[in-house]
């Protein structure tokens, strides 16, 4: 029998809600993915804890609790600062649309682990004697490296198709390797997550870039299909080797919690410039798929803007001899410069050049105040009205402070007034 020896005087809510629990004549375990991570020397961010206790009984037993999935046994108790999700056993019948059980049934703790996704996610652990309870082969699968669907992995994914998505983040995080037969299942019904929500899709791609290499996960959802039942074209652009091999080069330096870089990477290869990618030219034009894409993955819009900025105005941070400063300015006062920079600095990782726009772009960045200059009144006081023309004296000041090094005094203000003046 595997025991985990734990100190729960830090966090002593999910001892004591099972000790809660079993004084009232329940059984309970912590289970899923809190026990997964303790055998493997992680802490858990939550701790789950499968019960006897049908939901009424729950809420009976617990000051505070916040029904979750009433429907599914689940429940919140809320227990000093912790909060803790704990569910009834259960089995479950058909999964009719991808995503839920049509109904549920009672169950012992045995049964209801069958239930469950992955073996490594099915062991349930005794918190006041650390013992594992093993019940699906999790913990030989977790010493041997393996990622395995509990039973029929057809069956598992056919009830939730993402849990494709979510075998391929578990693969890469903890570092396993598919069972074969599960391997065989998820490329089989890849085309099935075509019908999840873009939310769900969303989510678990965030996951994915927070807990592990991306570059890995986005080279497993090719190979299994997920990339071509989420964008066709995005797919067809990734079937040459360059294109594929040069965006995992691309993802493979940790990504940054910048809004909207993993999405923003993820299309690249659907940009008109991509095949030459360190070439000046003219703001490029969205490929459709790319507007499909964002609008599939109900991408927010932090993530849309910087998406945006990289895919169209990425040809015009080549142009050598680099131009006036004020010409580049606004690409490093926008709200999604840290985006563009980051990929910039990927750019040249992988695509060396004598000369970085890189390094050019970073100082701009520190050189280059964040907002135009604050001179609309001292611009009114020197007889200009508000309207187009203020905007084209605040851009002109701005264009002399930047380029001639002009400093933004009384005297810059009454010499652009009086040229902006003659002109009307």
């Amino acid at each position: 029998m595997v025991k985990i020896l734990l100190d729960w005087t830090k966090i002593p809510g999910p001892l004591q809600v099972v000790q809660e629990l079993r004084q009232a004549g329940h059984e309970a375990y912590l289970a899923g993915g809190c026990v997964r991570d303790l055998l493997l020397g992680l802490s858990p961010v939550d701790h789950d804890i499968a019960t006897s206790a049908t939901a009424d009984q729950v809420r009976g037993l617990f000051k505070r609790t916040i029904p979750v999935k009433p429907e599914l046994g689940v429940t919140m108790v809320l227990w000093g600062e912790e909060r803790l999700e704990v569910t009834t056993f259960r089995s479950e019948g058909a999964y009719l649309d991808g995503r839920r059980p049509s109904n549920v049934g009672p169950a012992d703790a045995k049964l209801d682990v069958q239930r469950r996704d992955f073996t490594i996610n099915g062991l349930l652990m005794d918190p006041e004697t650390g013992e594992v309870h093993d019940h699906v082969g999790g913990l030989d699968d977790l010493r041997n490296g393996i990622l395995r669907c509990i039973r029929d992995p057809r069956e598992r994914f056919q009830e939730d198709h993402l849990r494709i998505l979510r075998a391929v983040r578990f693969a890469v995080r903890f570092g396993l390797q598919f069972d074969p037969q599960t391997w065989e299942a998820m490329v089989d019904l890849s085309s099935k997550t075509s019908g999840l929500s873009g939310e769900r899709i969303h989510e678990e791609l965030s996951k994915m870039e927070a807990q592990g290499s991306f570059a890995k996960s986005v080279e497993l959802l090719i190979d299994a299909g997920v990339i071509r039942a989420l964008c066709e074209p995005l797919h067809q652009r990734l079937e040459g080797d360059s294109s594929r091999r040069n965006l995992i080069e691309i993802f493979k330096t940790p990504i940054p919690r910048q809004p909207g870089m993993w999405v923003t990477l993820l299309g690249l290869p659907l940009c008109s410039w991509w095949d030459h990618p360190q070439t000046f030219g003219p703001i490029a034009s969205l490929h459709s798929a790319q507007t499909e894409l964002l609008q599939r993955l109900r991408c927010s819009r932090s993530e849309i803007d910087a998406a945006n900025l990289i895919w169209t105005r990425w040809p015009l941070c080549w142009e050598t001899p680099p131009p006036p400063p004020s010409h580049q300015a606004f690409l490093v006062r926008d709200k999604s410069w840290l985006v563009l920079a980051d990929a910039l600095k990927r750019f040249q990782q992988v695509f060396p050049s004598p000369w970085s726009p890189s390094d050019h772009f970073q100082g701009l960045s520190e050189r280059i105040p964040k907002t135009l200059p604050a001179l609309g009144m001292e611009f009114q006081k020197a007889g200009i009205a508000v309207g187009p023309k203020l905007g084209q004296a605040i851009r002109e000041a701005d264009r002399l402070n930047l380029d001639e090094g002009a400093p933004l005094d009384e005297y810059l203000v009454s010499k652009v007034a009086e040229t902006i003046l003659d002109r009307t």
